[in-house]
């Protein structure tokens, strides 16, 4: 009797909608002296702080988390197309994150952030929460061997071999548990004497994939 090793690959992979929103903005100024456009950043982030605050509860709000960086202070002196080198240029800038679970208040929160001087939106981080995306994490993997068991057997039955045994099984990791690359977004500023503008948000999808590697054996009567 002999023992065929079989070497095979599985994976699996789960596409989910998202539970959570992480986005990402700064309020950021330049000018020809420092107090000024500190003062207005400063005035900048207390707006969307006020906003923020307004909107959070760690449970129920539609924030259900936010931070604000220390405001970042610089200078540099540009050079015009002459190449004279010109005064020096003050700026600052602040990051601000915010988690949204309400993705209807989240829109809502960008359009309005037009017409707020200073503030740039970054990008938005689409997730689960992370009791979600442990669970669906330990079922992918759960899958992905099965998909190798089920391959290895495949390759068995098609020799006439019996039950395959594991011997061997590697984890080449988990895919990363969130939506694709994040995406610049941008409000439209508001029309003179007009509301803030609609925005028309799009959830991405959350994809999460294991991949195993794995050595099966089976019994070979000659």
């Amino acid at each position: 009797m002999t023992v065929v090793e079989i070497n095979v690959r599985g994976a699996h992979t789960v596409t989910l909608a998202p539970e959570r929103a992480t986005i990402h903005a700064t309020v950021g100024m330049e000018g020809p002296a420092p107090e000024p456009v500190f003062e207005a950043v400063a005035a900048g982030l207390a707006e969307v702080a006020r906003s923020l605050d307004e909107l959070h509860h760690p449970k129920r709000g539609p924030v259900t988390w936010y931070a604000v960086d220390q405001v970042r202070r610089g200078s540099h002196r540009p050079w015009n197309e002459q190449g004279e080198q010109l005064p020096l240029v003050y700026s600052a800038t602040v990051s601000i994150a915010a988690k949204f679970r309400d993705f209807d208040q989240l829109a809502r929160w960008v359009a309005w952030s037009a017409t707020v001087e200073g503030l740039s939106i970054g990008y938005v981080h689409w997730a689960l929460t992370e009791r979600r995306r442990l669970e669906v994490e330990r079922k992918t993997r759960r899958n992905a061997v099965r998909d190798a068991r089920r391959r290895a057997q495949d390759y068995a039955d098609a020799l006439d071999l019996g039950p395959v045994s594991v011997r061997e099984i590697s984890d080449t990791g988990l895919g990363r548990p969130d939506g694709p690359a994040p995406r610049a977004m941008r409000a439209a500023a508001p029309a003179p004497g007009g509301d803030a503008p609609e925005f028309v948000l799009r959830p991405e999808d959350v994809k999460i994939s294991a991949h195993v590697e794995a050595s099966f054996s089976v019994a070979h009567r000659r």
